[in-house]
């Protein structure tokens, strides 16, 4: 839970510093290139929070760095019997797994409408993910959870998001869509719903 409040607070302070640099060059520049942070909550079968910083060329072909944290302890709080033997009461462990993804992905934007306030993203990329699974033993002498083990490894990822952005000013939006993040051992599907700020539109001058 720690991770999801420092992610969300450092996505508060990230979009809160470029409020300014974001006004005045929206005040001062004709602009066909984008450039935003996002923030998105995400919900499945590893939950947890995302922060990308994307750029977005001619408003239509996008970069997009990004880091995302999420855990399955939300959805996943059953201890799995260790032994076959359901009469055996030692040895129940319960796997909690936490990932950490850093990637980089490219995409296309599609205006959906004449007014551009409502647009379909597609992206998709490689990154390194970082997988913690914390082991949680009970023995049998009933003085409740007494050893921990962590076993963490890094594997390559591969990254598919889709969304759909609603830009609602010059500077901030919402945005709803779906990640799918793939590695050698695992594929998480989440739903996110999050907000975008900065240069989220375009703005020429007449």
């Amino acid at each position: 839970m720690k991770r999801y409040i420092l992610l969300s607070f450092c996505a508060f302070i990230f979009c809160t510093s470029s409020a300014q640099w974001s006004q005045e060059w929206l005040n001062s520049k004709e602009n066909e290139h984008l450039l935003y942070a996002n923030g998105d909550l995400m919900v499945g079968n590893n939950s947890g929070g995302n922060l990308g910083l994307s750029f977005v060329y001619n408003s239509k072909y996008s970069v997009e760095v990004g880091y995302s944290a999420g855990s399955n302890q939300f959805v996943n709080q059953v201890p799995v019997l260790k032994s076959g033997s359901s009469s055996s009461a030692e040895n129940f462990i319960n796997p909690n797994e936490m990932m950490e993804n850093y990637n980089i992905m490219v995409g296309r934007h599609f205006n959906l409408n004449s007014k551009e306030t409502i647009r379909f993203i597609i992206q998709g990329g490689s990154g390194i993910s970082v997988m913690i699974d914390e082991l949680t033993e009970q023995t049998d002498n009933n003085s409740g959870f007494e050893k921990k083990e962590l076993l963490k490894n890094r594997d390559i990822s591969f990254m598919i998001n889709s969304k759909i952005d609603f830009p609602i000013t010059d500077l901030f939006g919402f945005s709803v869509g779906q990640t799918l993040i793939m590695n050698h051992e695992k594929r998480y599907l989440t739903l996110s719903v999050g907000f975008i700020y900065g240069i989220i539109q375009n703005h020429k001058r007449n």
